[in-house]
């Protein structure tokens, strides 16, 4: 923007339809062509950015310097602002000709431009207004006035312009001086700006907005780099102005390309975002939700991004308002891949972890809100983030001589118990406060002493007093609880504590654990285990205790031996069911066998306790029993060993194996086993830092390796009935089996094999915690051990079946294979998606899971519904897997369908039953007499066509003549009385429902059978037409098809229909309706014959042949094929099958494969040879239209001048064939006849060895007599 470069913007002017021909509205189409080249495409687009950018820029330079502006007006005459900017710049362009002459060249330029710009301007105005007043004219002639009037200001206006150009144009260099302003009004940078300004009113200046929604268009290209590349553009514009991304288109294209296909598009949008949302307070509102989602996104990159632009987001706008949210999604990636595990361990260090200047209180007060809000918002998630997080960091400087994580700790634990003191105080001053911030700053302070116990030691004594809080809500006991396990870490690393403190302590636990609840009992209990065994020893305070409760066990457990419903026992629950958890709890944490508790005595403690708790087991009250169960679970734990007892193994076996048992009994129990599997855990753990400190002294080991041993031996006891318990119908009970599984397996105590396909099926709950967790493991099977997953694959699908029939049993529903919400994904999507990874396990897979679809397998239909669901929804990328399925569906229908139809052919009577007489009375009566006239009568039909003028009577003997083959089998059949039933059963068709129906057995098994086994077959039909609607594959793609062939040709991605949705309608009616069981009347046993009637037909249209069928024939031949079908599945009116359709990427595959072929060329064939000429003794099939049920042969005897003289032939599409003969008398004779040329329709048929037609000759023959049916018609 130099006055001495006045045409700068005009080339860029032309750049939009020339350079970038793709973003001109006359020609956008183009730029989304694929032949135009990518680099010129990311080239212009590039170009496009630039310019973009740069326009924005001037328009927001120009509004900046409003002021310098505003001074030339008021030092120029005039009061037209256009008009005194332009004469201040061509003063000053004169005042400089002499020092440079180019200002004199481009003086004129200016004068050209605006002069044209003016009249421009006028004429747009007036055909405005002029369109305006024909839309408005029915406003009135005062609006009328009004036009007339704006119209009127605007031309003067423009003529005052022009009259002012024009002057200047006529002003020799002369006069320059006359007109020339004071020359200390405009210097060089004030002319650069006038020109800005001046240029910032011109169409190119104003188009931003135009190219601006041009990239945004772009965005939704198909092609990744271009995508890139414009949301880089975006980058560009939107660093020059950040507030364009308060537009909302701007919101929607960036929206749009977060949630886009690529990571690398994904990636650039998040960049975008985190370039200047931060400089905008504002923009971080507005684009919040859409940013914190991506922190889950799939693309690592994208996850880092996000992360970075959060953390930057809390440390310079520490006041916003989704601070502590952002915290508890980062946080939560600390398990993530390394990268973004050491990015968050970063983040938190800089966020909470670095040392805060001692003078800096406002700083960390902010931290300490901060950290305690996370973890109050993490209540219901669990805390494991916040130990691993902490766990790192401290771990990084073990080595380290400064120790910044440290001593940052040390700081927030000291603030942390300032805080808790201070409020306490206000708590106490005012009860309306809300404590959930004292219970929360209590839970972060025991956070840090699970981690690291010796920061809270010299806190020990000051926290010690919260264990006398009143309990009045929940949080006073969270706060007694907390504060329990803070003192149960802490004071045995207490040096030489006071006796006072631990008499203190000891009186205050032993209070709690006789006053409160379960929750506080086990807490308070737990920490008088680790004060009196590491640090009193105060036996005979515990044992006193313990005597007390285990009395008052005894004395109950008589009373019940001696009178069961003693009213007295009845009043004594509440004691009777805190005895029996106390009981437990102690025995859970003191080895009350020892010496020191119960002297010399021989008794053995623990298995008196085990046998008072197993007889409570067996009360009559449901709440007795479990917490009997409860404290057997606390007294395992202490002694494994008496899982092993008999009474234990039956107890927890028959608990779970019982299907009538309660369900918090079997809770119970696979809680005992999951505490049991958690204390293990953590003694191993902790005998592994034992081991690691004294490993060079002692052999430690052996005690791990014994302890595991005792682990392992215990869950191979019950693992059976805890993996059966997957299958129960509550959540909860599945939830906790689960739960023990994965500590089972974590801990590496069983082969894992054994639990595949159990994982495989609670991969399929509704609950998404709980598949997830299951899906979690099977991803950690697969990693150590590859190829269980596969072996155990199809196990696991049949056992997803049963969890869901668990899951369904009280809807009595039918059980389907999907997810029924927006997705309608497979049930079993992720087992595919982990087996698909492997061509050969995929292949085998899905094969074994077609098998199940065969007759022979006898499956339950509601199963195979089931797998169907999930074959038709599983998450296919390339297109060789449906392929490959319908490949298989083919072939199994071929083998299947063959099967079935024999197994019924076979089930029918060889003999129809006889028809009632009067049906034949009537037949006989329309006939004729019947005998000798009936003969005489089929002689008469039998006159040659001879001549073909002969007169109308003679059509109907010609179309008689037709008609013979069909009587001709029975005449030659004759001979052999036998073949006629089979001879017929191989000719029935969609008409002959009453000829099967009277060779139905009496028995209707056959008949149930055929219907059981045709589900599996029609699921597949269904499945394949599916696969074929939702992908949009054609036939000839299927039929070209072959496994065989290289994975690279069907490497491509599959493009995926909506709203196609997997629906077998005759299925769900079969198990809606119950066939399986159904009373078999007239009705259904007519749909089952006509059923099988339509698969018939379907079974001889099976396999097109592309050699043999092509053009119409290949058209009826699909015609057919999709009739039967749509018969099959329940009727067109369905919607099963879409019309025949070619597509146009089979198309152009077909092209690549066959250069020079093309779909005309393929329906242009010669399906019937009839370019062929036709020799003496050659078979040829004749058409007539009333008689195209099955074809007509004949054997050419001669050629004739009228057309051939032929000898008919009699057989079927699937029988032999034979020379037909006729009724001479009492002789029969060979049948001859005349045809014309033009009834031939197929020439020079080659019958097999066994005088049958060929699979593609039947096929063919029937495609051409439904193509003629359709030309007659």
């Amino acid at each position: 923007h130099s006055p001495s470069v006045p045409s700068a913007p005009h080339p860029l002017l032309s750049l939009p339809p020339s350079l970038y021909p793709s973003l001109s509205h006359s020609q956008v189409h183009q730029f989304s062509n694929k032949q135009t080249e990518m680099a010129l495409r990311v080239a212009s687009l590039d170009y496009l950015g630039t310019v973009a950018a740069r326009l924005r820029k001037d328009a927001v330079t120009s509004k900046m310097d409003q002021r310098s502006i505003d001074r030339i007006l008021k030092e120029t005459q005039g009061d037209d602002e256009t008009q005194q900017l332009q004469k201040a710049l061509l003063d000053y362009m004169e005042e400089n000709t002499e020092t440079d002459p180019s200002l004199l060249f481009a003086r004129k330029f200016y004068i050209a431009q605006w002069f044209r710009d003016t009249t421009i301007e006028t004429e747009k105005t007036m055909k405005s207004q002029k369109r305006d007043r024909e839309e408005d004219s029915s406003d009135g002639p005062g609006h009328h006035a009004k036009d007339i009037e704006t119209i009127g200001e605007v031309m003067q206006r423009a003529e005052a312009r022009k009259k002012f150009l024009r002057k200047i144009i006529k002003t020799v260099p002369s006069q320059f001086t006359t007109l020339r302003m004071n020359s200390d009004t405009v210097d060089y940078d004030d002319s650069c700006l006038i020109v800005r300004y001046l240029a910032s009113m011109r169409p190119f200046a104003q188009s931003f907005d135009i190219y601006l929604t041009q990239i945004l268009r772009v965005l939704g290209e198909s092609a990744i780099a271009v995508r890139t590349k414009a949301m880089k553009c975006l980058s560009e514009v939107v660093s020059v102005d950040p507030s364009i991304l308060s537009r909302l288109d701007m919101q929607r294209g960036v929206h749009g390309r977060l949630m886009d296909n690529s990571t690398s598009v994904r990636e650039a949008a998040v960049e975008l975002l985190g370039r200047f949302v931060l400089s905008r307070p504002q923009l971080t509102e507005q684009y919040y939700d859409m940013l914190i989602e991506r922190i889950l996104d799939t693309g690592i990159s994208v996850r880092k991004r996000v992360i970075k632009i959060l953390r930057d987001i809390c440390l310079e706008q520490p006041t916003f308002n989704k601070i502590t949210e952002m915290c508890v999604r980062m946080i939560r990636r600390v398990n993530d891949e390394e990268g973004i595990k050491k990015l968050v361990n970063e983040t938190f260090q800089k966020l909470w972890f670095t040392p805060t200047p001692a003078h800096d209180k406002d700083t960390m007060t902010r931290k300490i809100l901060n950290i305690t809000d996370v973890v109050a918002a993490c209540k219901d998630t669990g805390y494991d983030w916040f130990e691993q997080l902490l766990q790192n960091l401290l771990k990084v400087e073990e080595d380290a001589a400064y120790k910044p994580a440290q001593k940052a700790c040390v700081q927030l634990v000291d603030n942390l118990v300032e805080h808790i003191l201070k409020y306490e105080e206000s708590l106490t001053e005012s009860k309306g406060v809300n404590s959930t911030r004292l219970v929360s700053c209590i839970t972060t302070l025991f956070l840090f002493s699970k981690i690291r116990a010796q920061l809270i030691v010299k806190h020990a004594m000051t926290m010690q007093p919260y264990l006398t809080t009143k309990c009045n809500n929940a949080s006073d006991f969270m706060v007694i609880c907390n504060v329990a396990k803070i003192l149960e870490l802490v004071i045995p690393l207490m040096e030489h504590p006071s006796e006072t403190f631990l008499t203190t302590i000891e009186e205050d636990l032993m209070k709690l654990i006789i006053k409160y609840g379960m929750t506080v009992v086990q807490h308070c209990v737990s920490c008088l285990g680790a004060v009196v065994n590491k640090v009193t020893h105060n036996y005979k305070f515990v044992w006193s205790c313990f005597n007390r409760y285990y009395g008052a066990l005894t004395k109950l457990k008589t009373q019940h031996q001696e009178d069961p419903n003693s009213t007295a026992l009845a009043a004594n629950k509440p004691a009777l069911l805190r005895s029996l958890f106390t009981v437990g709890a102690l025995c859970r944490h003191f080895e009350f066998d020892m010496e020191e508790f119960k002297g010399i005595t021989k008794v053995v403690i623990k298995e008196k306790v085990l046998e008072l708790l197993l007889y409570f087991t067996k009360h009559e009250d449901e709440e007795v029993k479990t917490k009997a169960i409860i404290g057997l679970g606390f007294l395992v734990i202490m002694h494994p060993s008496q899982m092993f007892s008999p009474e234990v193994k039956t107890l927890y076996n028959g608990i779970l194996a019982d299907r009538s048992t309660s369900v918090n009994l079997k809770i119970q129990v696979l809680k005992n086993l999951q505490t049991y599997l958690q204390e293990e855990d953590s003694r191993m753990q902790e005998a592994d830092q034992q081991w690691k400190k004294l490993s060079k002294q002692e052999d430690l080991k052996e005690m791990g390796d014994i302890s595991s041993g005792m682990s392992s031996s215990i869950m191979q006891l019950y693992l059976k009935q805890v993996l059966e318990a997957f299958f129960h119908t509550q959540s909860s009970v599945r939830h906790f089996a689960l739960n023990v599984i994965a500590l089972t397996l974590n801990q590496g105590l069983i082969h894992p094999v054994q639990c595949v396909p159990y994982l495989i099926a609670m991969g399929t709950d509704p609950e998404p915690s709980m598949r997830n967790k299951a899906d979690q493991q099977l991803v950690e099977i697969d990693k150590k051990y590859t190829g269980f997953i596969h072996m155990k694959a199809v196990a696991g699908m049949k056992m997803s079946y049963q969890v869901q029939q668990a899951i369904m049993a009280s809807r009595k529903s039918i059980i389907r294979g999907f997810r029924h919400d927006e997705t309608t994904s497979a049930l079993c999507a992720h087992l595919f998606s982990m087996v698909r990874g492997n061509r050969q396990h995929r292949r085998a897979f899905l094969i074994s899971l077609l098998n199940l679809f065969d007759d022979s397998s006898k499956t339950d239909v509601n199963m195979l519904l089931f797998i169907a669901d999930n074959l038709a929804c599983f998450p296919y990328q390339s297109q060789e897997e449906p392929l490959f399925i319908m490949h298989h569906i083919d072939i199994t229908l071929s083998v299947s369908g063959s099967n079935l139809l024999q197994t019924f052919k076979e089930s029918l009577l060889k003999e129809p039953r006889r028809r009632e007489p009067k049906v034949k009375k009537k037949r006989q009566s329309k006939n004729g007499s019947g005998g000798e006239d009936d003969e005489d009568k089929e002689e008469i039909c039998d006159s040659p066509r001879s001549d073909e003028n002969s007169n109308p009577d003679d059509d109907d003997d010609e179309e008689e003549v037709v008609r013979r083959p069909k009587t001709s089998k029975r005449l030659v059949a004759v001979e052999d009385p036998s073949s006629e039933s089979d001879l017929d059963l191989e000719d029935l068709d969609v008409e002959d429902v009453d000829r099967v129906m009277r060779r139905l057995p009496e028995n209707a098994t056959p008949l149930l059978d055929f219907a059981n086994a045709s589900q599996g077959i029609l699921l597949l039909l269904v499945l394949k037409q599916h696969l074929k609607n939702l992908y949009s594959f054609s036939d000839s793609k299927i039929q070209k098809y072959s496994p065989t062939e290289s994975a690279k040709v069907y490497d491509k991605a599959v493009n995926r229909k909506n709203n196609v949705h997997f629906k077998p309608r005759q299925t769900i009616d079969f198990l809606s309706n119950n066939w399986a069981n159904v009373v078999f009347t007239h009705d259904i046993k007519t749909r089952i014959v006509k059923q099988y009637l339509d698969f018939k037909t379907l079974m001889e249209h099976l396999d097109p042949d592309e050699e043999d069928e092509e053009g119409e024939a290949a058209q009826a031949s699909a015609n057919i094929r999709n009739k039967a079908i749509n018969a099959l599945l329940g009727g067109a009116g369905h919607g099963h099958l879409a019309p025949v359709e070619y597509d146009e990427d089979d198309e152009s595959d077909e092209d690549e494969r066959n250069p020079g072929s093309s779909r005309r060329a393929r329906r242009s064939g010669d399906p019937g040879n009839l370019n062929e000429s036709v020799d003496s003794m050659d078979v040829i099939a004749i058409h007539c239209p009333k008689h195209k049920d099955r074809p007509q042969l004949a054997r050419v005897i001669q050629k004739i001048s009228t057309g051939y003289s032929v000898h008919w032939m009699s057989g079927s599409y699937s029988g032999p064939w034979a020379d037909a003969k006729k009724r001479d008398g009492r002789k029969t004779v060979p049948w001859v006849d005349t045809i014309k040329e033009s009834d031939i329709i197929y020439k020079k048929i080659a019958l097999t060895s066994n005088h049958k037609l060929s699979n593609k000759v039947a096929q063919t023959l029937r495609s051409l007599y439904a193509a003629k049916e359709g030309t007659s018609s």
